[in-house]
């Protein structure tokens, strides 16, 4: 037992300094896997639902209508308690531990992104989040397969629409749309899981792929 958590942690290890390597500068690496970071690494396994953005235009390009999306991307993520992962090669990846969170603010993302055409995915699952400190501030990544399987999802989402992955529905309820108007008193207060959402939406950008 103890050598199969040596080596899990080892893998996961791996996996953290190879992203921090290629998505943050060198001096976080070298603080974080050479000096004093090493201590403050931990892992905790959690249930959590995922939102990915793809955008036409290369993530973190700034100017017009990206460097606006991405002002208001902060924004929405503080009203909806999400954690944006800070260095992902994707216009947004972010994590909760509320599926309805996570798909009210994939909603608003994309209402939001004027002139930045988003292809958003939502999957929920077993995820493993690393926590660790450098640069004097506190960081958090998910990694192992459900971020890969976000962007998937995403990709297969029309520029403009959110695709949800079917493993938050009850068996049965296949091929069904939500609707996020307003007129649907005590939604936004509300804290469902995703398979108690209404299925007579009008809003035709949200499809639950099974």
């Amino acid at each position: 037992m103890g050598a199969s958590h040596e080596s899990q942690e080892a893998m996961l290890l791996e996996a953290l300094s190879d992203k921090v390597l290629h998505q943050l500068p060198p001096a976080v690496w070298r603080e974080l896997f050479l000096g004093s970071g090493r201590d403050s690494i931990h892992f905790e396994e959690r249930e959590l639902t995922l939102v990915h953005a793809d955008s036409a235009v290369p993530a973190g390009q700034e100017g017009g209508a990206t460097e606006s999306f991405y002002q208001e991307l902060q924004r929405i993520n503080t009203r909806h308690g999400g954690r944006l992962d800070p260095y992902v090669n994707a216009a947004a990846l972010v994590t909760f531990e509320d599926p309805a969170a996570a798909l009210r603010m994939a909603r608003e993302l994309q209402q939001a992104a004027e002139g930045v055409a988003l292809r958003v995915g939502i999957v929920s699952g077993r995820c493993t989040l690393a926590f660790f400190r450098a640069q004097g501030r506190l960081w958090c990544t998910p990694l192992g397969r459900q971020p890969a399987r976000a962007a998937e999802v995403a990709s297969t989402a029309l520029p403009g629409g959110i695709v949800v992955s079917p493993e938050a529905f009850e068996p049965g309820e296949i091929q069904v749309r939500t609707e996020f108007a307003a007129t649907r008193p005590g939604f936004l207060n509300s804290e469902p899981d995703l398979s108690s959402l209404a299925l007579d939406a009008e809003y035709e950008g949200i499809d639950i792929r099974c």
